[in-house]
């Protein structure tokens, strides 16, 4: 099952990269969970609750972006979880055109059921492996 989570995750990101909505979503529980109380941006480090929610954070933050590039992610099974590191995130302001990089982040997304039922973002990759219960 594991691998299969890896995979499920491996798509969402791919998904979410192509900026294909629709596919970033489907394997999202409907209860749902994210957890960006981490990350060092007002307004948006809280707790983000139900499928519904969680959509509406990203249409809202992706609407102020155009392209954007991602680095491929490190990807590391960690059982029911799945550990991803992104060490390149660089937007483009929609109206403006300025470039932005976002510093390295990880997500640690849980699965239940071929489902994401909960997904925290980490700044730091080494709380994140702990979170994980894996060592570096």
């Amino acid at each position: 099952m594991s691998e299969e989570n890896v995979e499920i995750v491996r798509r969402i990101f791919e998904a979410f990269r192509n900026r294909e909505w629709a596919g970033a979503f489907e394997p999202v529980d409907a209860e749902m969970v994210m957890d960006t109380t981490r990350i060092p941006i007002d307004g948006l480090n809280r707790m983000y609750k139900g499928r519904e929610e969680v959509a509406r954070f990203w249409a809202e933050w992706l609407e102020a972006w155009g392209d954007q590039q991602i680095a491929e992610p490190e990807i590391i099974d960690a059982g029911d979880r799945v550990f991803v590191w992104v060490t390149s995130h660089e937007f483009s302001g929609r109206g403006s055109g300025v470039t932005v990089d976002f510093p390295p982040y990880a997500w640690l997304a849980t699965l239940r059921d071929r489902k994401v039922v909960r997904a925290t973002m980490y700044m730091d990759k080494q709380e994140a492996l702990e979170a994980a219960g894996l060592s570096e």
